[in-house]
């Protein structure tokens, strides 16, 4: 996102360049190694419920037929196979890694570039780190 005081003078001059903010690099950074790790918490529960032996919905009983079937299906949901939790799961983390990445990637290029901007970033990591220490104490 390029704001007023940022555009300079390449927003002045019509040229095609768009600035952008370090802190917003960092944010980026760090949500995405929270949904990395909520993603990650989800689906070991989604393991933990498709492992649970007793679920009490019938499943012991014979003369109960359904109770049978229907915890079967939500193991298979839980499941590690192609249209379950955990396999979607998996889908979202990759994406969320890619997206990571390809900031990093950028990241990287534009402070091999600009010295002033890589200073930023870094201050900005660092304040961002702190509150997320905070937050988690």
């Amino acid at each position: 996102m390029m704001y007023p005081d940022e555009v300079g003078e390449a927003g002045h001059s019509g040229s095609s360049a768009v600035a952008v903010r370090p802190a917003e690099f960092a944010r980026i950074d760090n949500a995405c190694a929270e949904f990395l790790r909520v993603i990650a918490r989800i689906r070991a529960l989604a393991v933990e419920i498709g492992d649970q032996e007793h679920w009490g919905l019938g499943e012991r009983q014979a003369r109960l037929i359904s109770g049978g079937t229907l915890v079967a299906r939500l193991r298979s949901v839980a499941a590690a196979n192609e249209n379950s939790v955990t396999a979607v799961l998996d889908a979202h983390s990759q994406i969320v890694g890619d997206i990571r990445q390809s900031f990093r990637v950028a990241r990287e290029l534009m402070v091999l570039a600009d010295e002033e901007w890589a200073g930023r970033l870094r201050s900005a990591e660092n304040s961002a780190g702190q509150r997320i220490s905070r937050a988690s104490a």
